[in-house]
Order: structure tokens, then sequence, then C-alpha cells
């Protein structure tokens, strides 16, 4: 489904992530939720969990998946169940393929980390 940014805003999303080891082994699922904010003009998502966790960002290539009219979605983590649901996402995140990326990794998101703290002072 194409997706009107204007649109899309204050719409409730649900995203499913799922971790995988180097071998190929999911060793983490995690389902978060919330009300999209913004869209950066690097094709980054963002929504403030409803967990009240903070600020959560997906990469955004123009379409959302529509969720399932009026389906009731039960998180597997804490069996909470989440109603009007607009849009799914679900993605699988790789390890990094050697130590190097993993540093520039950790490095890039204590960053952003830093730059958030920055601009709530």
């Amino acid at each position: 489904m194409s997706s009107d940014n204007a649109t899309i805003f204050g719409k409730k999303i649900l995203v499913g992530l799922t971790y995988l080891d180097k071998q190929g082994q999911v060793v983490r699922k995690l389902q978060i939720h919330g009300l999209i904010t913004r869209l950066e003009s690097n094709n980054t998502l963002y929504f403030d969990r409803a967990d009240g966790e903070g600020e959560f960002s997906i990469p955004f290539e123009g379409e959302l998946e529509p969720a399932e009219c009026d389906a009731v979605y039960t998180l597997s983590s804490t069996g909470e169940k989440i109603e009007n649901v607009h849009f799914v996402s679900s993605w699988t995140i790789h390890p990094p393929q050697n130590k190097n990326n993993f540093i520039n990794l950790a490095a890039a998101m204590i960053l952003s980390l830093y730059k958030r703290i920055r601009k709530k002072t």
C-alpha cells in the first residue's frame, strides 16, 4: 500500500523485530507499537512507543503494510492486546559480518543517543 505521508502521522503501527545470530538462529523477538510522529528525509519513520520507552525508528521506503481490518494483535512477550492498528511492519536483524561493523554500529548508536540527550537538555 502506498502511504501518503500526510495521512500516516498519528496512526498506530505495530513493528515486529526478529534478531538472528551468526548461524541464522532466532535469538530474540520483540514487538513494539505506537503512534507515528514523523518522517525524516533519509527515509526513516519514527513513532513514539506506547510502552513509554521513547521514540523508535524503522526504515521507510514510501509504503507501509496495512493492518488487518478490526484485528486484535496479541504481543507474544507480554500478552498485551493491541487494537486499532493501522499499519504493521516486520524486520529481521542480522548480526554484523565482522567486528569492525559491530564497532561502527555501536558508535553510531551511542552518537545518536548522545545527540538525543543533548537536544532534551
